[in-house]
């Protein structure tokens, strides 16, 4: 989108041209998504996504920190080898 506006970020949200019919889309279209972040985030369900996307994340960490922190897989295999 911003090649295709030539670089240009204020070409793509038409904030200099004080196009009131562009900004009243815009509002419907925010309205719309906030709308709907509302519905979905009252089912719960993307909640416990959230929530079981931290805890993986979680034990990811903790082994992380476990295995002493490597930077790559070269030094995971490094410690394996001297390991064994």
């Amino acid at each position: 989108m911003i090649t295709a506006a030539g670089g240009d970020d204020q070409r793509l949200v038409l904030l200099r041209e004080r196009r009131f019919g562009h900004a009243a889309v815009n509002l419907v279209g925010a309205v719309a998504v906030a709308f709907v972040l509302v519905v979905n985030l009252s089912r719960g369900e993307p909640i416990a996504s959230l929530v079981a996307a931290v805890a993986i994340a979680a034990v990811l960490h903790r082994r992380w920190v476990k295995a002493g922190r490597p930077r790559g897989i070269r030094d995971v295999t490094a410690e394996a080898e001297a390991g064994h």
